[in-house]
């Protein structure tokens, strides 16, 4: 392994760094993990509630399965996301001396914040689908 590949992985794992994996993905991971189950969940239903897809299954699994599958998988992303900027958060807490927020701490707090924000609505974007029938039609 040469000394470049060494420091790049350093940067990486540094959550000082522009190039920190923790910090970006706290950001960014919440928000897009939410986007995902937002489309998904509306792709979810309208493939299952077509009228051509009598049996309300998609692939042998339920709607509902799939539904509650794919919020516990994207809210595993979300929470990773806030894991993973909390402990950048409380890294950089302890490296610091009193001065004011940086860009990295900036980061690691709107990760942080970000993954407790789209984890309630990536819950209570479940509730809906654990209280109410699949497929209703609407009235007319």
């Amino acid at each position: 392994m040469d000394a470049t590949t060494d420091r790049t992985r350093q940067e990486i794992a540094d959550p000082r760094s522009t190039r920190s994996f923790p910090l970006w993905f706290g950001v960014l991971g919440p928000p897009l993990a939410w986007l995902t189950h937002l489309l998904l969940g509306d792709l979810i239903y309208e493939l299952g509630c077509a009228p051509a897809m009598r049996a309300k299954e998609i692939f042998g699994l339920s709607l509902h399965t799939w539904t509650v599958g794919a919020t516990i998988a994207l809210l595993a992303v979300t929470i990773a996301g806030g894991l993973l900027a909390f402990r950048a958060l409380r890294r950089l807490l302890a490296e610091s001396d009193g001065a004011p927020l940086d860009r990295a701490t900036g980061m690691a707090f709107v990760g942080v914040a970000s993954s407790v924000l789209y984890g309630l609505i990536q819950i209570f974007g479940l509730l809906p689908s654990l209280v109410l029938p699949p497929c209703l039609p609407s009235p007319p």
